[in-house]
């Protein structure tokens, strides 16, 4: 999901970088009937651009899992940065 927003005008991503791991596997069948799953496939972005590795936020935001309570600083982070861009008014 990150890749399919990377690239894009007035699109921030916020929180930790992601786990980095490859989606596009290709089958091959064996000599002797058995079958073969490599990763084979890169992600790429709209610009062009592959990713085979942890992908990082443009915004890095920590959030303690084990927190109880009060403000998920990941979603703050993100309230923030939308109440600031044009045309976005945030009540």
């Amino acid at each position: 999901m990150t890749v399919a927003f990377r690239g894009r005008p007035d699109t921030r991503s916020f929180g930790e970088a992601t786990t980095g791991l490859p989606t596009g596997n290709v089958r091959h069948r064996l000599s002797d009937g058995a079958i073969l799953n490599l990763t084979e496939v890169k992600d790429a972005d709209r610009t062009g651009r592959t990713y085979d590795s942890p992908i990082p936020p443009d915004q890095p935001v920590v959030d303690n899992p084990g927190r109880r309570g009060g403000e998920d600083p990941v979603v703050s982070a993100a309230v923030t940065w939308l109440s600031r861009q044009p045309g976005c008014a945030m009540q």
